[in-house]
């Protein structure tokens, strides 16, 4: 998981309660450095916040799809507006997640996410098979 959190409290015990329950996660404060990371490693999840400096969330969530189309992204914001819902829809957001939330609904989102990940991933993999065999047959 890459989250992408300036505020130094909230991305430690966001880090913290992850790295807990499994999940290897790299937390940074700001966009370009997340574009840095995402240059180097792929990631399944991204948890951007929406207010941050430099680059928002919604364009980090863009940028981050054009170099894997794969990386589901969560947008969290304590500053919920619906032009940042369509924003962040247009991006390719997977959730838009409004702060104060409990760690446990959101490790339910996170979960629910990861499984949708794994069988789109899944999916992926059985189409290619499937054209690959059809494609052999003629």
């Amino acid at each position: 998981m890459l989250l992408v959190e300036d505020e130094d409290p909230l991305r430690e015990i966001l880090r913290e309660f992850f790295e807990n329950r499994g999940y290897e996660v790299i937390a940074v404060r700001s966009g370009e450095e997340a574009l840095e990371v995402i240059s180097n490693k792929k990631f399944q999840i991204g948890l951007f916040d929406l207010k941050l400096p430099g680059m928002d969330g919604i364009e980090l969530a863009r940028r981050a799809r054009e170099n894997d189309p794969d990386m589901l992204v969560l947008i969290m914001t304590g500053y919920p507006s619906e032009e940042s819902v369509r924003k962040a829809a247009e991006s390719g957001v997977y959730d838009y997640i409004i702060k104060p939330f409990r760690l446990e609904e959101l490790e339910k989102i996170i979960e629910q996410v990861t499984k949708e990940w794994r069988m789109s991933r899944e999916n992926r993999r059985l189409r290619k098979k499937l054209a690959d065999l059809e494609g052999g047959m003629w």
